[in-house]
């Protein structure tokens, strides 16, 4: 089942990095922005920064999504693809995971991980069905107390 990612998170997170780079591309280019009237680079500047911009906003929405299966979950980020099976992860923060809307859950080897909520929230209640070697909190950090969760 193809899970698609919550398109607020996404939204978010693009527009403070493409105000960010915008930002930066204005201060490189500050002479010529502060001269006036405009001569064509400027124009030029604004136009391929809002072009690139809604490009990449397109391709972030379609290439972003999780596909869940019986026993894993495929998480695809353009073209990288990365696996969890539900016996590997062994802790699911069940209370941040609802409060921040993205799932927080650790690894059998120590690894902490952030998934974004899909849309309808199926994922996080999947996954709470079907990881059956979750282990408590103080478990856990017996077990890796390094992890900061």
């Amino acid at each position: 089942m193809k899970l698609k990612i919550r398109l607020f998170k996404i939204t978010i997170t693009y527009l403070i990095s493409m105000f960010v780079i915008g930002l930066m591309v204005f201060f490189i280019f500050f002479q010529n922005f502060i001269s006036f009237p405009w001569g064509p680079l400027p124009y030029v500047l604004i136009g391929g920064w809002l072009i690139g911009a809604i490009v990449f906003y397109i391709i972030s929405i379609t290439k972003n999504y999780y596909v869940l299966s019986k026993k894993y979950v495929t998480v695809h980020k353009y073209n990288k693809q990365l696996v969890y099976n539900f016996s590997e992860i062994i802790y699911i923060d069940e209370e941040k995971s609802n409060k921040q809307k993205t799932i927080i859950f650790v690894t059998n080897k120590g690894h902490v991980r952030y998934l974004t909520f899909d849309r309808k929230n199926i994922l996080f209640r999947v996954m709470l069905e079907k990881c059956t070697n979750r282990i408590s909190k103080e478990e856990l950090l017996n077990r890796f107390p390094k992890i900061v969760l």
